[in-house]
């Protein structure tokens, strides 16, 4: 392969680099669920939460996604009244999504309560 071509085969790799951030174990208490016991009553949620990022360009908190923003995206969505996880899933993808270094979301979402035995729980894979 001439000098050129390898070049931009090595141009192309790091461009699509990606880094990969996640922040596991986030608990809220949340007005969700569709089952009218559960209307008007808070259940704790586990989030975790899996961000694909282009390449972070400096060492420095503004060239990523701040974790406390995340942490905060997923409280500011627990004071609003959602039926589904999936829903809570999909809208807190959609926010990390927003942020611009984030190419790619993956949040899970687990509720302990749900379920006498097991716990029931969504996955939302979202990518720009």
């Amino acid at each position: 392969m001439s000098p050129a071509p390898a070049r931009l085969a090595l141009a192309a790799q790091s461009e699509d680099a990606r880094h990969e951030v996640s922040v596991d174990g986030i608990a809220v208490m949340a007005d969700i669920g569709v089952l009218a016991h559960e209307i008007g009553v808070r259940q704790p949620l586990i989030i975790d939460v899996r961000l694909h990022l282009c390449m972070v360009s400096s060492d420095r908190i503004e060239a990523t996604i701040d974790y406390n923003a995340v942490v905060a995206h997923a409280e500011s969505l627990a004071l609003t009244r959602i039926g589904l996880i999936e829903t809570f899933a999909h809208r807190l993808a959609r926010a990390c999504l927003d942020h611009p270094v984030v190419v790619a979301a993956d949040v899970r979402i687990s509720k302990p309560q749900a379920l006498g035995n097991g716990r029931a729980s969504a996955r939302v894979v979202l990518r720009d």
